[in-house]
């Protein structure tokens, strides 16, 4: 397989300058002034196969087709085969090229899962799958990787933990101490309580408390509580966006140094603007950056304001909203905050021109070669089982 820039890194580091030279002098020989190779297709100009998918090998050759006409190869060195789509996310979903181009419609558009699923003709399942293997690729592509210049806006975006799908009741009865967020009725909690066998159990133990999950009123957390979460938000006057869900609860000072001084250049002329927040105050000395503070009961702070991040709010807003049928599960909101980053970052194209852009990433095609095998490591198992990015601060397990 194809090293990364930190293994030859490595590589070269560990070898002395004779030898760095006599290994310049041989690659200089052998590709002339070319600085920067790269390893073609060996079968076909068109084919996303460069080396074996088991060993690395370039040692292979062609092997027949698929029942579906994709060419096979068989590695001489190893002998395992594979077909030209393994790895692609399209590989194991048996959908046309039509009816994922209607759905990745449907994500540019911002439609629910539900609606979108019901256009296609497809299970929720299939469309929540589709939609998260594509929020990966984006995550994989793109990541965290912007350096914000100039003025920049900062604040932060609060929306409620969500476990939708998760089928443990003492999950919720007793780590996060609530009902699922089902409209049950008196008795059907009770019967919830009773199929899951904690009925009796929280009747002699915890009198109070199974009077409070039964109660049409149950408490509801004021403010900001271990019920919500933090999205971090950076937007500078170019429009370049950070959001990333960060923790449970407040943002706290640690967390807002650790996240945001990474984002900015050492330079004086560099502007943070945030509210009065104390989790942003002295976060990125050393940068040289300078911090200006729109108080509360202000719009403005001279030619400082928050409105560029607030109108991004706004949209998320309108992204997540419930209502709508978009219920966004904790566990992979990092990713559904990935498509509306990129939707985000290319606002200015059409419809038409977003969905041939995704299906280029989720078809596999990427010139860049590890890019394209970092995407193609993503699969249901993987997504299945991922670990939640935040941190919890030990409200719930980050392994769910």
């Amino acid at each position: 397989m194809a090293l990364t820039n930190e293994e030859l890194q490595d590589i070269l580091s560990g070898i002395s300058p004779e030898e760095q030279k006599a290994l310049f002098e041989k690659l200089r020989q052998t590709y002339g002034d070319n600085p920067s190779p790269q390893p073609q297709p060996k079968n076909s100009s068109t084919s996303k196969v460069y080396c074996c998918i088991k060993c690395g090998s370039a040692n292979y050759k062609k092997n027949g087709v698929t029942a579906k006409g994709l060419q096979r190869y068989r590695c001489k060195d190893c002998n395992s085969s594979w077909s030209e789509n393994y790895g692609d996310s399209l590989r194991y979903t048996h959908l046309s090229e039509d009816t994922w181009k209607e759905m990745l419609r449907g994500f540019v558009e911002e439609l629910s899962i539900p609606k979108i699923a019901k256009n296609c003709d497809l299970s929720t399942k299939t469309v929540w799958l589709a939609k998260t293997k594509v929020n990966q690729a984006i995550m994989t592509i793109y990541g965290y990787t912007d350096l914000f210049r100039g003025n920049t806006q900062a604040d932060e975006y609060y929306t409620r933990t969500a476990f939708k799908g998760k089928r443990d009741p003492e999950f919720f009865i007793y780590t996060l101490r609530r009902m699922p967020r089902h409209h049950y009725t008196y008795y059907e909690k009770i019967e919830w309580l009773e199929n899951a066998g904690l009925y009796e159990k929280l009747q002699r133990e915890e009198p109070e408390y199974l009077a409070e999950l039964l109660s049409d009123d149950p408490k509801m957390k004021r403010g900001i509580s271990n019920e919500q979460l933090c999205i971090l938000t950076l937007v500078d006057e170019t429009g370049k966006l950070y959001l990333e869900p960060v923790s449970v609860g407040r943002l706290e000072k640690a967390m807002a140094k650790e996240k945001l001084k990474p984002r900015f250049t050492p330079d004086k002329s560099n502007v943070l603007v945030t509210d009065e927040h104390n989790a942003y105050n002295r976060i990125l000395y050393g940068t040289k950056a300078k911090h200006e503070v729109v108080k509360a009961d202000k719009h403005t702070n001279g030619k400082y304001s928050l409105a560029k991040v607030n109108s991004v709010h706004s949209a998320l807003t309108r992204y997540m909203n419930p209502k709508e049928g978009k219920v966004f599960n904790t566990k992979y909101l990092d990713l559904t905050l990935m498509l509306f980053w990129w939707l985000y970052k290319y606002k200015d194209r059409t419809t038409n021109q977003k969905v041939e852009m995704l299906w280029d990433i989720i078809n596999d095609n990427i010139s860049d070669i590890e890019l394209r095998e970092k995407v193609n490591q993503v699969s249901q198992s993987n997504l299945m089982h991922r670990e939640i990015t935040i941190d919890t601060k030990g409200q719930f397990p980050t392994k769910l």
